[in-house]
């Protein structure tokens, strides 16, 4: 019996004692966690800190992200979780069926959660078709490219647990019907995916990421480039595939684990296998020009750029990449941003007229957020507010002062008119 005791004792200052001595001198080596994780730093100490009690914590947080074995405590903890219950401790990944990973946001916009009015899609999408409208004028053609949602792709793998969506009640149902009713030039590469799904040869979305596929971005890219063509009546330099693809689990590349690596697991999910085609360019054609492009758009883009070199083959040097309109880019990865250069820096109408075609990308969960601003900023370009326009704002602006919450209003009353006027200029703006 004292031997049980012994042991068992020896066996707790053991756990004590590994840890701190891996702290200490790192006998191990232990993967870094991916995902948004940084170490906490070395408090300050002082008195003040002390006496505040702010040193005390800040210290034990710095001590806890240097605990010795931590991160493989952490893939221990997550794997469990993932393989007995289907749970990820990653806030951005849903375990659905066969163990296929979701982001969240986008199965949420799939079932319906952030439906916008119809009468604001019909005023959005009016707006979309004026800027269209205004960059045509000008030899500019705009293309509206709608990237799949993996969610609506893989509805059948989906949480068992999940509601069903509502016939019509999505904002991707909403926009494109509305795009087709007003004739807004359009590329809708959903049902292009859904006709897919059954003859790939591979599969278009990977399993631990919420992306296109490198072999979806191929079809896409190709469907793509095809409608550019036709857009500026001449072919564009093209890629091709040259031999059997490469297929593995370890060497992942571009966002095929964007969802997975985060979740910090010991090892990958099963079927998490991703497919890369060799890629070659295709000999030249009769014709053949690389247009000036300017890309506005979201992280889907980065599937025709960084798998293989789409864009920046078939465009010109000058083409440029405005990640979420805000941050310019080369077309060449999400590791080459044009130095210097802030998107709020450059001349829109400069920017715009020395383009040969534009595109904006985007998926449907970021179908609630205004093209990112673009389209705003487009049409207030070429149509921006008179003497009498601004004037009509004001007086709606003071109408609806008349009828508003005074208590509120005195709280923070510059705060409060600046938000009336707001409210008024949005309001006159679905008028005219």
């Amino acid at each position: 019996m004292r031997q049980v005791k012994l042991l068992l004792l020896g066996t707790l200052l053991l756990l004590l004692l590994v840890p701190a001595l891996q702290a200490k001198f790192r006998v191990l080596p232990e993967p870094a966690l991916a995902g948004n994780y940084s170490l906490s730093p070395h408090p300050n100490f002082s008195t003040g800190n002390l006496l505040a009690n702010s040193y005390q914590p800040e210290l034990e947080r710095y001590l806890e992200d240097r605990l010795g074995l931590r991160t493989w405590a952490i893939q221990v903890r997550n794997q469990l979780a993932y393989s007995l219950f289907q749970v990820s401790h990653y806030s951005y990944a849903m375990i659905g069926r066969q163990g296929m990973i979701f982001q969240p946001e986008p199965v949420n916009t799939y079932l319906g959660v952030d439906t916008i009015s119809r009468e604001e899609v019909a005023f959005r999408v009016r707006r979309l078709r004026q800027v269209q409208q205004d960059l045509a004028a000008r030899g500019i053609p705009l293309l509206f490219v709608m990237a799949p949602n993996k969610a609506r792709h893989l509805p059948e793998l989906l949480p068992d647990y999940l509601p069903r969506p509502r016939p019509g009640g999505s904002n991707y149902e909403r926009f494109m019907a509305e795009m087709q009713r007003q004739q807004v030039a359009l590329l809708n590469c959903t049902p292009l995916f859904l006709a897919w799904k059954d003859t790939a040869r591979y599969p278009l979305f990977p399993w631990g990421g919420t992306h296109w596929s490198a072999y979806g971005a191929q079809l896409a890219a190709d469907t793509l480039l095809g409608r550019v063509e036709a857009l500026v009546h001449a072919p564009v330099p093209r890629l091709r595939p040259i031999g059997p693809p490469r297929i593995t689990t370890d060497s992942l590349i571009g966002f095929d684990d964007d969802l997975s690596k985060p979740m910090n697991l010991l090892s990958p999910p099963e079927g998490a296998a991703s497919v890369y085609p060799r890629l070659r360019p295709a000999p030249a054609r009769p014709g053949e020009k690389r247009p000036n492009l300017l890309l506005v758009g979201d992280s889907f883009a980065w599937g025709l750029m960084f798998f293989s070199p789409f864009l920046q083959h078939a465009f010109a040097p000058a083409s440029r990449f405005w990640y979420y309109n805000k941050t310019v880019f080369l077309p060449d990865s999400y590791q080459h941003e044009e130095p210097g250069v802030k998107r709020e820096q450059l001349d829109l109408r400069q920017q715009l007229e020395s383009r040969q075609v534009v595109v904006l990308l985007l998926t449907e969960h970021n179908l609630t957020a205004r093209e990112f601003g673009f389209t705003e900023q487009v049409f207030n370009l070429y149509h921006p507010l008179t003497a009498l326009d601004n004037a009509r704002i004001d007086s709606l602006a003071k109408k609806k002062a008349e009828h508003a919450n005074w208590e509120e209003m005195a709280k923070d009353p510059e705060h409060f008119t600046q938000r009336l006027h707001e409210q008024a200029a949005a309001e006159y703006d679905r008028q005219r």
